[in-house]
């Protein structure tokens, strides 16, 4: 986050940082933690301050290629160079195209267990992926409720969204309201009509 960016928002809006504590749940340890630099926030708690100052995700991040954590900190202290593997619709699924079109660093452990995708579209801009950032993906072909997935739909087609298992009903939903959920079923994964490719842990933005 630009701390600097959050400060002049205090000033414009006449607030404190407890009132902003109090409103979005987050502790004021957190924001201290956030201005020395000993942590940054991830993407969630990042909507949560945009949302009170109603403005967008992107005006919070750093003015260089920022990375949002969306699941707990990076595994491992030591970064490595991971595949830019193709392009992934934040939207209506596309036909995957796994080409190679670049690298870039990530805090991992095993580079062989990761993959990027880079976004297109804006159907899951409200939680920082937004068109032509680029997503750090696990390798994984499972998922728990709630985690953002890469995955294939209809065979070949592939999408970007938050997950959710009911019952024998698969959902892909959207963060983004103008977008409708896609729903399908265990039965569909079983018969290969759809696969999880891996689940995001990582969103970067280039400005």
């Amino acid at each position: 986050m630009d701390y600097k960016k959050f400060d002049a928002l205090l000033k414009k809006h006449n607030t404190t940082v407890y009132r902003v504590s109090k409103a979005t749940g987050i502790a004021p340890s957190t924001f201290s933690d956030w201005k020395s630099g000993r942590s940054s926030p991830k993407a969630d708690k990042l909507k949560k301050i945009a949302d009170y100052f109603e403005v967008g995700i992107e005006y919070m991040i750093d003015a260089d290629t920022t990375s949002l954590a969306l699941y707990g900190e990076p595994a491992h202290p030591k970064k490595k160079m991971v595949p830019i593997i193709g392009e992934i619709r934040a939207g209506s699924p596309i036909i995957t195209n796994e080409t190679l079109i670049g690298y870039e660093y990530a805090d991992i452990g095993n580079s062989e267990d990761y993959f990027y995708l880079r976004v297109c579209g804006d159907s899951m801009k409200n939680i920082g992926m937004i068109n032509g950032s680029i997503v750090l993906f696990r390798k994984q072909q499972y998922a728990e409720n709630g985690d953002i997935v890469a995955c294939l739909v209809g065979g070949d087609s592939a999408t970007v969204k938050r997950f959710q298992r009911e019952h024998k009903r698969v959902l892909l939903i959207p963060e983004n309201e103008d977008y409708s959920t896609i729903e399908l079923s265990t039965d569909d994964f079983e018969a290969g009509e759809a696969r999880i490719l891996g689940v995001a842990i990582e969103v970067k933005i280039k400005l």
